[in-house]
């Protein structure tokens, strides 16, 4: 059995999610009804992440499991030729059998776009969330280095989230403003259902002077999702990146 790591890029504007559901279009339903194309039936489908509606990715890994004499890139090649233009495969790498694009995984890198000002751009309108009051910069960089280490995020997950710890590392942070963009980068061990998007709604709130700066830090040591701030819209979420060590990209692998 052989283990294909590829990494997809998509507009998630049309798509409800990673996760294959009965009623609505999903990107796990669109990979795997081309895989079956190239592979037949016999595969397995692993994903790191599992993205909400309408959030989008520019690197997002998934392992296909495969006995198959295909190579890598003619994989990719395969796969370009049937999955629709909002759904692309940028790499393909065979990887050990072991690898797990899930387990493996060492970080992730959000990067959350805010569109600035009142002038509509199609080409970015479906890929940011437009907040029109002035955001200053500065005070949303000191509210987000609150944030920063090993912290009990219970303030800034979903009521829905069912994982077992609230406790996770952040480890990097910048928030910038970039033409008419504010872009927040999170990155982190691991995130909470929501976490991401209820740190941008938090720190827009500081941005639009509705609260200090030191109010992120009163919401992490009070633990109450009711006191942050709004969970910001899906579309302007992008899973960045998805971080492995080297070595374990490399061990082992081959291609026929």
């Amino acid at each position: 059995m052989r283990n294909f790591l590829l990494w997809l890029r998509y507009d998630g504007t049309d798509f409800h999610g990673w996760q294959r559901q009965a009623n609505a279009r999903s990107v796990q339903a669109e990979l795997e009804e081309a895989l079956v194309c190239i592979l037949g039936e016999g595969f397995r489908l692993g994903s790191s992440s599992r993205t909400d509606a309408g959030v989008h990715a520019v690197n997002h890994p998934v392992n296909v499991w495969a006995d198959t004499r295909i190579p890598a890139d003619g994989l990719r090649k395969g796969l370009s030729s049937l999955l629709p233009r909002d759904l692309a495969v940028t790499e393909a790498l065979e990887v050990p059998e072991p690898f797990s694009a899930r387990k493996s995984s060492i970080g992730k890198t959000y990067l959350y776009r805010i569109l600035q000002g009142d002038v509509r751009d199609p080409f970015i309108e479906r890929c940011a969330w437009r907040v029109r009051q002035h955001l200053d910069v500065q005070a949303m960089r000191e509210g987000a280095a609150c944030l920063l280490g090993e912290h009990d995020f219970s303030a800034f997950r979903s009521a829905q989230c069912d994982s077992p710890s609230a406790r996770r590392l952040v480890t990097g942070l910048p928030v910038w403003r970039e033409g008419q963009e504010v872009r927040v980068v999170v990155s982190g061990n691991a995130f909470l259902r929501n976490m991401v998007r209820i740190i941008v709604g938090t720190l827009v709130e500081v941005g639009t002077g509705r609260h200090p700066p030191e109010w992120v830090a009163e919401l992490l040591a009070g633990r109450d999702r009711t006191s942050a701030g709004i969970t910001a819209p899906a579309r302007g979420l992008h899973l960045w990146d998805v971080s492995y060590a080297p070595d374990l990209l490399c061990d082992g692998a081959y291609d026929w």
